[in-house]
């Protein structure tokens, strides 16, 4: 008699999507169904590498989850591409906006709460919450990384998505699956040189990258055990039109040296720079085969990727507004300016406000010891100086902000008042949207966009955000939805 031998199967979906499949049991994680993504904040990425993605044969879900907010994970016109009859386990963590957009949309929204495990069959999902007091996640507080895995012991797989693992998580995990399985390694690092004066182009990040996997690597191996597998995502997006020259200036790591590098060092252990399409079959928690491809995912040709070889530009391209709107409009400086104090607000006691409250007199290269704004708005110039101590943004008449203030940001006074409104978060001043000056950058780091973000967070104004998933999700053409539910529901316990 033929013994059938339990499989336990992961599809790589692109970015940081998978697809997960048991002998019962299929999930998505964070899928992209879109090939573009990013409208939220005027980015409109591509998924890269390019993929050949057929929705007609997209296998039937249990479920779809969810790991955190942010739009490369949380992308509304994918989600609208799901049968209503897939629910959604959505992180906890994430703001009100989130769980009601998804609702207005037709979804069963499930919170997903960390430690509590859910079941769909034979097919187990563990959410954990992130180290958010010993190890800084930037902003990612919502996010949750996971350990799925096939009850039956076929295989499993763990992720810490966008932010760092620490012992105690592996110890976590390794309570429940004595071995590691597959274990992802996410790749982040941007190099951000094109909009700053003060920043050099990364050199050696690839190495770099692949040093930092290795740290992780050890700290897997001796909390858990040696993984089947290691598994380099994200990166996952490239730039079109007029702004596809940052193809070659932003993207600073090549997953596949890195993972060869790693190989080098541990030629009996397998690391993988990940390829849509790519499926890991797992039995008794082995890596058994790796496909190149499925019958509804492939990666495009490597011909038609767009070049990621690091290529110097002598003259930048000007920056263009995010919003498509280079004028303020009637009642929109008032509301510029309501916005910038508010922001100036939330600034008392953050790191910018503790570093320039740490300089010294002579300190700051005999300029302004402060923070400014240099906005345009249609062909004129408006200079907004950060003053601590009126705790506001003043509007100043200067010439020339750059050479009189310590440090700054130039960017579309349009672009910043949707930020501050929050029609759009911060990061849609970074890529081609923006300049950032710092003249003494080791006495005060660039720290503005982390203050951007932390105050434009969706947990910190979820009525706003959700009027931007409303705008977002009313723009999505109508159409049938591309992918099917199972006929049986999923069992959460």
């Amino acid at each position: 008699m033929t013994r059938c031998v339990r499989v336990f199967a992961t599809t790589f979906l692109g970015h940081q999507g998978w697809l997960f499949r048991t002998d019962r049991a299929c999930v998505a994680v964070d899928p992209l169904l879109c090939e573009e993504f990013g409208a939220q904040h005027g980015l409109d990425y591509r998924v890269f590498p390019p993929r050949r993605l057929d929705l007609a044969r997209f296998p039937a879900l249990d479920a779809v989850v969810l790991t955190h907010e942010h739009d490369d994970h949380f992308d509304i016109p994918s989600l609208a591409k799901l049968s209503r009859k897939i629910p959604i386990h959505l992180s906890a963590r994430s703001s009100s906006a989130a769980h009601t957009i998804l609702r207005e949309m037709g979804f069963r929204v499930i919170p997903l709460e960390p430690g509590v495990p859910v079941t769909f069959e034979d097919l187990e999902i563990i959410p954990l919450a992130g180290d958010h007091v010993s190890v800084d996640c930037g902003d990612e507080w919502d996010t949750l990384p996971l350990l799925v895995r096939d009850t039956g012991g076929a295989g499993s797989f763990f992720t810490m998505v966008d932010i760092t693992p620490t012992e105690r998580h592996l110890r976590l995990v390794s309570g429940v699956v004595g071995k590691p399985g597959l274990v992802t390694w996410t790749n982040n690092a941007l190099d951000w040189s094109h909009m700053t004066d003060f920043a050099a182009p990364m050199i050696g990040s690839t190495e770099a990258c692949a040093a930092r996997m290795r740290v992780g690597h050890d700290l897997v191996r001796s909390a858990w055990g040696r993984p089947a597998a290691m598994l380099l995502c994200a990166g996952g997006f490239s730039f079109q039109g007029e702004r596809a020259w940052l193809n070659q200036r932003v993207f600073p790591i090549d997953g596949e040296r890195a993972c060869a590098l790693l190989e080098r060092a541990h030629p009996r252990e397998k690391f993988v720079s990940t390829l849509p399409g790519q499926t890991f079959w797992m039995e008794k928690n082995r890596l058994v085969r790796v496909d190149a491809s499925t019958d509804f995912l492939e990666t495009e040709p490597s011909a038609a990727w767009p070049s990621r070889e690091q290529a110097p530009l002598s003259n930048l391209p000007d920056f263009t507004p995010a919003s498509g709107a280079r004028t303020l409009g009637r009642g929109e400086l008032a509301r510029l300016e309501a916005g910038l104090n508010q922001f100036a607000q939330a600034l008392v006691g953050g790191p910018l406000f503790r570093c320039l409250h740490s300089m010294m007199a002579g300190e700051s290269e005999g300029r302004r010891p402060t923070f400014a704004f240099a906005l345009r708005d249609g062909a004129r110039q408006r200079v907004f100086e950060y003053v601590p101590t009126a705790c506001a943004f003043q509007g100043v008449d200067v010439e020339d902000p750059e050479s009189e203030y310590l440090l700054g940001l130039a960017c579309w006074a349009t672009d910043l008042l949707r930020v501050l409104q929050g029609d759009m978060g911060p990061i849609a001043l970074t890529f081609g949207r923006a300049y950032l000056w710092n003249a003494a950058p080791d006495a005060v780091p660039d720290v503005i966009f982390d203050e951007m973000s932390r105050v434009s967070h969706p947990l910190r104004r979820p009525a706003e955000t959700l009027g931007a998933y409303e705008r977002l999700w009313k723009a999505v053409p109508p159409g049938r939805a591309g992918v099917r539910a199972k006929k049986r529901g999923p069992r959460a316990v």
